[in-house]
């Protein structure tokens, strides 16, 4: 284990408490150095479809689903801290660990460890959680100020809602511009609204902008947010539309991120495509508004 890596914990370590009286009853320390930062695993959801025999535990565990994201919060950890965590998830018998990129609500990317049911241990079958280990990881959740509906649709055996399902769009996908009837397929036109987010826009020079998250305070691009029907078709279009790899492809020209927007007096967290190649030659558009940038000559 890299004892540099920031962890991505989404199950019942995030709740402090729970997890203090976990320590003390079996000899350790807690074993987190910080809170980084609220986190989203994408393209993963939560299932408990693993029982773990020996302490009678419904443990929660990851899959894959494009264009869900799986909320949760990075830590640092302390040194010797991760010999806590794994024995509190009984690696290797159980979980073990994997590396990852996740998503904070900044735009930026994290590379952490995070960990999952080992896959031949898995039978296929929905376990309901125990009712104390559910309580512990809404409380959890609710006490970072993270969304738990993910959590109580799992928990009784439904599919879960997209925990994301807006989009902040800012250059062709707005409204009027030439791509926004890609947009228009799978999100609901009732649900516009202007909306503005962190960051710094630049011109392109061949038709489109490009959005970075900001630098400084005070960087803000102007856009408009949309409610999306249907993530995973979405992205299938849009995924290609701005040349989206997959995570961790240098290859991108875009990238698929979250970062937290403001729209009417409400904040939440939004998909956005960020640009994922240099800037240093292309030209800053000073007011963030796409709609209403000078002509560059």
């Amino acid at each position: 284990m890299d004892k540099a890596a920031l962890y991505f914990a989404y199950s019942s370590d995030i709740n402090e408490k729970s997890l203090t009286k976990w320590c003390a009853r079996n000899g350790y320390d807690y074993p987190m150095k910080a809170k980084v930062a609220n986190a989203w695993l994408p393209d993963h959801e939560m299932i408990f479809n693993y029982r773990e025999r020996e302490n009678r535990g419904r443990v929660s565990n990851l899959r894959r689903r494009y264009g869900q994201a799986v909320p949760g919060v990075l830590f640092e950890v302390k040194p010797g801290g991760w010999a806590a965590i794994e024995a509190k998830k009984l690696v290797p018998r159980c979980y073990r660990p994997f590396e990852t990129i996740v998503l904070t609500e900044d735009g930026r990317e994290h590379e952490a460890v995070a960990y999952r049911v080992f896959a031949d241990r898995i039978a296929g079958t929905f376990y309901p959680p125990r009712l104390d280990y559910a309580a512990a990881l809404r409380d959890g959740l609710l006490s970072h100020g993270l969304d738990d509906r993910m959590l109580t649709a799992v928990s009784a055996g439904r599919e879960a809602p997209w925990s994301i399902d807006h989009i902040f769009v800012y250059g062709t996908l707005m409204k009027g511009f030439a791509r926004h009837h890609l947009l228009e397929a799978w999100a609901h036109p009732t649900t516009r609204r202007e909306a503005q987010a962190p960051g710094i826009l630049f011109d392109s020079r061949r038709g489109y902008p490009c959005l970075i998250p900001a630098r400084r305070d005070g960087q803000v691009v102007k856009g408009e947010l949309y409610r999306l029907q249907d993530n995973r078709q979405a992205f299938e279009m849009l995924d290609i539309v701005e040349d989206f790899r997959g995570y961790g492809d240098a290859r991108s020209e875009f990238r698929r991120a979250v970062m937290r927007v403001e729209a009417g007096g409400e904040s939440l967290p939004a998909w956005v495509y960020l640009y994922n190649r240099p800037t240093a030659k292309l030209d800053v558009i000073e007011s963030g508004d796409w709609k209403n940038r000078p002509f560059l000559a």
